[in-house]
């Protein structure tokens, strides 16, 4: 009696260990197909096709610009000096991250958040809105620039 016991655990055991493996790795691989680790794209890339990553989450660099109803991730700082917003996402930021990233503004971020390339923002002049910003923080120089010694 006791023997046929401890065939039945042992059996039951083999049984259910890969069943509870095969269950884990189907889970983490929904996790992986439904986009819950972000993509990283360059910004070229993101401006050049927006409709491409649209609706998923992606991490990108650029440079920030925060004020109110105008923030924004440029490709480059001089993007922003010269207005240049088809070459930007505009960021749909609420009140308590714009002031929170209000430190970040006018300089190089790395931004997490999910794209809509077919938001009014992308037909009136940028090239879509980055929105559920989960990250953004300072990026970089990796290495600064020496003095000019002229």
């Amino acid at each position: 009696m006791k023997a046929q016991s401890t065939i039945v655990r042992w059996s039951t055991l083999l049984i259910a260990i890969p069943l509870l493996l095969l269950a884990g790795s189907a889970r983490l691989t929904q996790a992986a197909s439904a986009g819950l680790e972000p993509i990283d794209v360059g910004m070229v890339a993101l401006l050049a096709a927006p409709e491409r990553f649209d609706g998923k989450l992606i991490r990108t660099h650029g440079f920030l610009f925060v004020q109110a109803d105008s923030d924004a991730i440029y490709l480059h700082e001089e993007d922003y000096r010269y207005g240049l917003s088809k070459n930007a996402f505009s960021l749909d930021l609420s009140e308590a991250q714009r002031k929170q990233f209000k430190k970040l503004s006018l300089k190089y971020v790395l931004l997490e958040g999910t794209v809509h390339s077919k938001s009014p923002d992308a037909t009136y002049s940028f090239s879509g809105t980055i929105v559920d910003i989960t990250r953004l923080e300072s990026w970089g120089p990796w290495h600064p620039v020496p003095p000019n010694s002229h």
